[in-house]
């Protein structure tokens, strides 16, 4: 969230509301804003409650300051918890009267400070939270001792750099590893397990884990053999050098499987059986080009590759009867003889399709089916042969990046359509018709031809839809007329960006008082308007690359206007602008 001061006016409007909506406004604010928000009396009970009901115990605070660049403020707090230390988290209890929801501690002597001069919020916290490193002259077990004497039990525990074997009991349902070495991973009641380890020795290290885990992490540089426990829901497993070995039974409750495995060329090498598994990521299997063992997923809802090579084969139109979403974000596709003449083909259900393929490859469009169910389309770095692309009526997102695209004279924007991005080298519509009947769901409309665009021109006016509020149109080279028919005045739009054109005289009246981002670049604009303070909107005005003439004094709307580009325009050593402003 944005907050830009703390604005006396807005927090007396946000004091009339309920409780319960003040209560909820302030949970949202960022947590290094609320200290300041303590001053403003008729929201102070609220402000104080949120404060305290999720703590963070350390002894090193650090706050986030708010920032005077519009629009930033206190954005770039993303603190989770309030960070307080013990002395005032006890005043503000006293004060207050109440007890944090979830308590977080950070280190072993802010542990042993609260066992030592305030046991009782242990008692009254509902859920604890710990985090313990390994300190030079102090033994892992004698440091854990000091934990986990006390009978507490924790919802979370990280143990950090604990490199001596020590013995872990059952005190948390989650745990953390980070360069933790332990006698034994089966602990009893613990349901969640995240183990993040490196080593230099290239000794193979073998992992086996309690009946009741449900959650495993494992990220690992070395050779490891793991057993997997069968009440697993959720697995990932993440190598940057060196592959696992698994000893797994059948996982019929695994629903979630995340693998980085840069050496395996089958899946099959994993062993793992999962019939009831309901997503799939596979990240960084660079080497893995053997996908038929895959087929046994036929419940799978989500899959999704990065920086692996493209299945091709998997898909067949009847497979897969229960995917909705499949991305593909790759580099290469390690199918010789299928990268020369690629043919895709999807599941039939499909909801969400993403493929971006760094990789230049060719598709024929005369067998490129997709599927009718789909609501997202996104295709980038692909290119296609010299045929016409055809859009699904139910899509409504498309954003395709290629080379040339073509539409012919029936193309209509599908009727759900909320954003529509195109973008190619060379993009061309056969005729301009699906402008004038633009679905009113629509909210972005990008037409961006990075080279050459070619539409027939328009005979009249664009009728916008009310929820449209941002439009691109690049290097289709209008006129003043076309720019007039654009009817722009008539939108509620906030950005608009068109490039390549030649109006010769800029008439601000044609466009919308809604506009907050206008950019007219190379359009061929010689002559400018007296005055843009009609567009009392406007936050950046950019007319970069026109080649103005016999410029006289420009007013402005300084009230708003934050950025102004006139790069490349052919203006004096000091600018009109600068003049009258």
């Amino acid at each position: 969230m944005t907050i830009i001061t703390t604005d006396i006016d807005l927090f007396q409007e946000v004091a009339k509301l309920p409780y319960e909506v003040i209560a909820l406004i302030v949970s949202y604010l960022p947590k290094c804003i609320l200290p300041q928000l303590l001053y403003f009396q008729p929201i102070q009970r609220e402000v104080a409650s949120t404060i305290l009901s999720d703590v963070n115990v350390t002894e090193s605070i650090y706050r986030h300051k708010g920032s005077d660049t519009p629009h930033v403020g206190y954005s770039e707090c993303d603190c989770d918890w309030f960070q307080i230390g013990l002395s005032d988290l006890t005043k503000g209890i006293t004060q207050w009267n109440v007890y944090p929801r979830a308590l977080h501690m950070n280190g072993e002597f802010v542990f042993k400070d609260v066992l030592d001069t305030f046991p009782e919020l242990l008692k009254e916290t509902s859920s604890i939270n710990g985090t313990i490193s390994s300190c030079e002259g102090i033994k892992a077990q004698s440091l854990l001792d000091l934990f986990f004497n006390t009978n507490l039990r924790f919802d979370s525990l990280q143990l950090n750099g604990v490199w001596d074997p020590a013995t872990l009991p059952s005190v948390a349902t989650s745990i953390r590893l980070f360069h933790t070495t332990l006698n034994s991973y089966v602990i009893p009641g613990v349901k969640k397990l995240d183990m993040e380890m490196y080593s230099n020795t290239r000794e193979s290290q073998t992992y086996t884990f309690s009946p009741d885990l449900e959650d495993l992490r494992i990220d690992f540089n070395f050779i490891i053999q793991v057993t997997l426990t069968p009440n697993l829901r959720k697995l990932y497993i993440t190598t940057s050098l060196d592959s696992a070995n698994f000893v797994s039974p059948e996982l019929v409750k695994l629903e979630y499987l995340q693998l980085e495995l840069p050496q395996i060329e089958s899946f099959e090498e994993t062993g793992i059986v999962a019939p009831n598994l309901k997503t799939l990521i596979l990240t960084n299997c660079a080497k893995l080009s053997d996908f038929r063992n895959l087929e046994q997923f036929q419940n799978l809802k989500y899959f999704f590759l990065t920086n692996c090579g493209y299945p091709f084969g998997l898909f067949k139109e009847d497979s897969f009867p229960m995917l909705e979403r499949f991305q593909y974000d790759g580099n290469g596709f390690l199918d010789p003889e299928n990268f020369k003449t690629p043919l895709l083909t999807f599941p039939p259900n499909l909801n969400e399709l993403s493929i971006k393929c760094r990789d230049f490859i060719n598709i024929d469009l005369s067998t490129l089916m997709l599927p009718p169910t789909l609501t997202r389309l996104t295709l980038l770095d692909l290119s296609f042969n010299d045929g016409y692309f055809h859009l699904g009526e139910n899509l409504q997102y498309v954003h395709i990046e290629t080379s040339t695209l073509r539409f012919n004279s029936s193309f209509k924007i599908p009727h759900l359509a909320g954003e529509l991005i195109l973008e190619a080298d060379y993009l061309t519509f056969d005729s301009p018709e699906f402008m004038y009947h633009l679905p009113n769901s629509l909210t972005r409309l990008q037409l961006i031809a990075n080279k050459k665009g070619k539409m027939s021109p328009f005979i009249r006016k664009i009728k916008w839809p009310l929820e449209l509020g941002d439009f691109a149109f690049k290097n289709f080279s209008i006129d003043y007329h076309t720019l007039e028919l654009l009817n722009l005045k008539e939108s509620i739009l906030e950005v608009i960006y068109i490039r390549g054109g030649n109006i010769k005289k800029l008439n601000v009246d044609l466009f919308p008082v809604s506009v907050k981002n206008l950019t007219l670049m190379e359009m061929g604009i010689h002559e400018l308007p007296a005055s843009f303070k009609r567009l009392n909107n406007l936050r950046q005005l950019s007319l970069m690359g026109n080649q103005l003439r016999n410029v006289n004094s420009v007013r402005l709307p300084v009230s708003s206007l934050e950025v102004l580009n006139v790069r490349q325009c052919n203006l004096r050593l000091i600018s009109p602008f600068l003049v009258s402003m």
